[in-house]
């Protein structure tokens, strides 16, 4: 792959803007249904007029059937936004709208009342999403309904419930990995109860028998929210070296968008694997691990791989022929700007060339260029005949999680270079081609749009790709501890 201007570079990944979202000014509490409705038609038309002025897809040779895509997806949000009557209904206008792009990428997001003091609800349990399977896990180990699982709600199997169900929380139906992560989110509002939330559900008990309960959705206590995270969200290993169990080394790459404390975690992490790789080359595995890891900056898992296998054995494996295409629009342009003056202010040395990016796009784009291509760096590519051998050649285990996106995936691709790589865990998500985005508040109501500003053109991973896991862990038992237990089990020769 070239070795391109910028490589490594992610504003933000879609999680993180969702987690950063804060309402604007309004008081939406005493808004009409009027004005709700009114707020949802003005944000999807505002989000296709942003996507129409700012997305590559509009001028994407790969994929010419994007703008009319954004145009279903326009009208289906519009069909959403005319039945809006409440903050909920105009959320899910915007969610209808980001539906039919299916990019986790490109969405408007209608946010909800998810303050510290917001209501919270839940039907006394957690749901543990395993692909097929949704095992309950409840406070009380004595409870009928631990470890049961539920095979459909409202009357619906779950196949057919949860696309609907999850419609807000931007539920990808066609990813493998979204069936391992987000059913959860079902049987859990932050709010108002949603309307087709799950009421009445049928339960496979461990005996065999099936039960049909209706649910009693109530507050959680802080105790039982702690409980519901604890089961539905494993604990990822921090960034950093650890050596758990003799022989077995853990690698943390959980975040990929860190803090000043997470960057110098990562320059610790570094500094041991330079000091430490004598012992990783002689180690029974080395593990790595990224649950947790929603995407952000690929950069990090870049050095990781290169500091394991070799840099140049890394770079000999890499693809041909990949490159960046930026959109050409002033908004694109600034937001080069803007990146340029961050990274300044961070004395990294991209901010000359984020700033040397802005004034090319800006050429091109005078010159009428929808999209530029972004060139390679001189000097710094490197021929290969044949890939070069690596003496690294220790089992290399990489824990993922369903919601892995982004530079998640990027990481994946890296890692699976090598045959000595194996992924356990669960299948992740997808994502497109389209990358390196930013946020915009919408004008209507509380809602944002993320907007991609590149493409990637002859990556190899194609859209929708999901990396499958070779080891599945299909039990409810995330914990580190199950994970190693499992590794030294294949290690061993246990089937998989």
């Amino acid at each position: 792959m070239i070795r391109s201007l910028l490589l490594g570079l992610s504003a933000l990944a879609i999680f993180a803007a969702t987690a950063q979202a804060q309402d604007i000014a309004a008081d939406y509490e005493s808004w009409s249904t009027d004005q709700w409705r009114t707020a949802a038609e003005m944000d999807v038309r505002e989000a296709y007029r942003e996507y129409v002025e700012n997305h590559p897809g509009m001028f994407d040779a790969a994929n010419p059937g994007f703008p009319a895509q954004l145009e279903a997806a326009r009208d289906a949000g519009l069909a959403a936004a005319a039945q809006a009557q409440s903050r909920a209904g105009y959320a899910r206008a915007l969610a209808a709208f980001s539906a039919v792009l299916s990019d986790g990428h490109a969405v408007a997001i209608g946010t909800l009342n998810t303050a510290d003091d917001a209501p919270r609800s839940w039907p006394g349990f957690a749901v543990v999403a395993r692909g097929d399977r949704f095992i309950v896990a409840t406070p009380d180990a004595s409870d009928p309904l631990a470890g049961a699982l539920v095979t459909g709600c409202n009357g619906e199997a779950m196949a057919d419930f949860l696309p609907g169900a999850l419609l807000l929380q931007r539920f990808r139906a066609n990813e493998a990995g979204q069936w391992w992560s987000r059913p959860s989110q079902a049987f859990f509002s932050i709010g108002e109860v949603p309307a087709d939330a799950p009421r009445e559900c049928t339960f496979r008990l461990a005996d065999g028998t099936t039960q049909t309960r209706t649910l009693d959705w109530r507050e959680p206590s802080r105790d039982e929210r702690d409980f519901y995270a604890a089961s539905v969200y494993s604990a990822a290993e921090p960034t950093g070296l650890t050596e758990p169990r003799p022989g077995l080394f853990l690698i943390g790459l959980g975040d990929f968008q860190p803090d000043e404390a997470g960057r110098a975690a990562f320059e610790q992490l570094y500094a041991d694997l330079a000091a430490r790789r004598d012992e990783l080359l002689a180690a029974r595995a080395v593990v790595i691990d990224m649950r947790g890891n929603n995407g952000g900056s690929s950069g990090w898992s870049q050095r990781v791989a290169a500091m394991l296998w070799g840099e140049d054995v890394l770079e000999s494996r890499a693809p041909q022929g990949v490159e960046i295409d930026w959109r050409t629009s002033p908004e694109t342009i600034a937001y080069l700007g803007e990146m340029a003056s961050d990274l300044r202010a961070q004395g990294s040395e991209w901010a000359d060339m984020a700033q040397m990016a802005g004034m090319a796009m800006e050429q091109a784009r005078q010159q009428g260029q929808p999209l530029w291509r972004q060139p390679g760096m001189d000097g710094e590519e490197a021929t290969f005949d044949a890939p070069v051998a690596s003496d690294f050649t220790t089992p290399v285990y990489v824990i993922n999680w369903g919601l892995c996106a982004s530079a998640c995936l990027d990481a994946n691709d890296y890692f699976a270079r090598f045959a000595n790589t194996v992924r356990i865990g669960a299948p992740t998500s997808a994502d497109s081609t389209y990358m390196e985005v930013r946020r915009k508040d919408l004008p209507g109501g509380p809602g944002y749009v993320v907007i991609p500003n590149k493409t990637w053109v002859g990556r190899p991973r194609g859209w929708g790709e999901v990396y499958a896991a070779d080891i599945p862990m299909a039990q409810a038992d995330w914990s580190t501890a199950a994970f190693l237990d499992r590794i030294e089990a294949d290690m061993a020769g246990a089937p998989r």
